[in-house]
């Protein structure tokens, strides 16, 4: 059996990374048969300092089948303890997270490189897209000017969740840069059969779970509710502060919301809770700056709930499939009209929206193509 030795920042545990972590964690669920999992991980989650209690700090911990996680403490995360990890790992493969972390995921390509690896990937998770580098762009920008002069991706592969990140990485790496396109796994489980929810006329009940960000869009969708003047709606806010600064700055927008809006920040949700919260709501709301996959649009999807989203993701033709709707972040006032329109929808209307989402989901989970596309991450022969 071969041996994926993977680099990422947060891993279980750990919840509060969002997609990088689930679109990880989903991948190993479903190949933990077919492949051998070493992961290298810190001991803390995202934008935490506190270790996990459930784990063994700076050793091998044993988490399933074939899965082994080695939680970094935070002391240990420097180029000698990490270069004599690697050293003393039996590996085939590298499979790495993210671009810009130094440690898990730039020095892990040249500790792939150095120690010989048979086949090095890059799980980008759109950080080389144009809403990615909307943030910190003057930086980003450098870093990817000098990894062409360096020829610092020489012999390495990398992921691409579908054509459009295939793209954004060609511009950012150069047009000789190999991409493997395989979309992101969903959570390998069997879905709840449909069961109805109560929906009446002139209330609705929705969520956002994604990090307050500029790149997920939180204030923009605040602002949204600034002209959403009908209807009894409650949103409820599930995910961590990125950025002190930005949080008050929707802070300020909340305190003008019209009264019939009512919302609620309840912080950070664990992973395993996402699916039972979204099956109490309406509707997902979620007007991004941009997705390579957007895994809780599709856990919303499995919870038989409809989306409101941003035309910004690989998530297309909503509203024919009458699963919810992707709208151009020009007009804030649509968002707004979509989201008082169904509050005002009645029961059999919404039961038909919350099964097409189902069938919808059961369609996708159950699509074979999409772990053999993955295969193709893993397999070096």
């Amino acid at each position: 059996m071969k041996t994926v030795l993977s680099f990422i920042d947060w891993y279980l545990p750990g919840y509060r990374a969002g997609g990088t972590l689930k679109a990880f964690a989903n991948q190993v669920s479903h190949f933990n048969q077919d492949y051998r999992f070493k992961i290298i991980t810190r001991d803390t989650d995202y934008m935490e300092t506190v270790p996990y209690n459930n784990v063994v700090s700076n050793q091998w911990n044993k988490i399933g089948d074939n899965i082994e996680v080695f939680y970094a403490s935070a002391d240990n995360i420097n180029y000698g303890f990490l270069n004599k990890l690697v050293s003393e790992t039996e590996f085939d493969s590298v499979y790495i997270h993210g671009i810009y972390s130094l440690w898990f995921s730039i020095m892990p390509i040249r500790w792939a490189k150095k120690f010989k690896a048979k086949k090095i990937v890059i799980a980008a998770h759109g950080m080389l897209g144009a809403h990615a580098f909307s943030v910190k762009s003057k930086k980003k920008k450098l870093f990817a000017r000098l990894t062409k002069i360096l020829g610092f991706y020489n012999n390495v592969f990398f992921h691409a969740a579908n054509r459009a990140e295939a793209q954004d990485v060609r511009k950012a790496i150069g047009n000789s840069a190999k991409i493997i396109v395989a979309e992101e796994m969903p959570m390998n489980m069997v879905l709840d059969e449909w069961k109805p929810r109560k929906k009446e006329a002139g209330l609705l009940t929705m969520a956002t779970v994604a990090r307050i960000a500029p790149e997920k869009n939180t204030l923009y969708g605040l602002e949204c509710l600034l002209h959403c003047t009908e209807g009894e709606i409650t949103y409820n806010m599930y995910g961590p502060v990125y950025e002190e600064e930005y949080w008050k700055q929707c802070q300020e927008v909340i305190k003008s919301i019209p009264p019939n809006v009512t919302v609620n920040y309840m912080g950070s949700l664990p992973g395993d809770e996402v699916l039972g919260m979204l099956q109490q709501q309406h509707l997902m709301f979620l007007p991004t700056t941009g997705e390579n996959f957007g895994h809780t649009i599709l856990e919303s999807f499995m919870a038989a709930t409809p989306v409101l989203i941003s035309d910004q993701t690989p998530w297309k033709d909503l509203n024919t499939r009458g699963i919810g709707w992707e709208l151009s972040l020009n007009n804030k006032k649509l968002f707004a009209k979509k989201i008082m329109a169904l509050a005002q929808m009645k029961q059999p209307e919404f039961d038909n929206l919350s099964k097409n989402s189902l069938s919808f989901a059961n369609d996708f989970i159950h699509d074979e193509t999409i772990k053999l596309q993955n295969d193709q991450l893993f397999n070096y022969e």
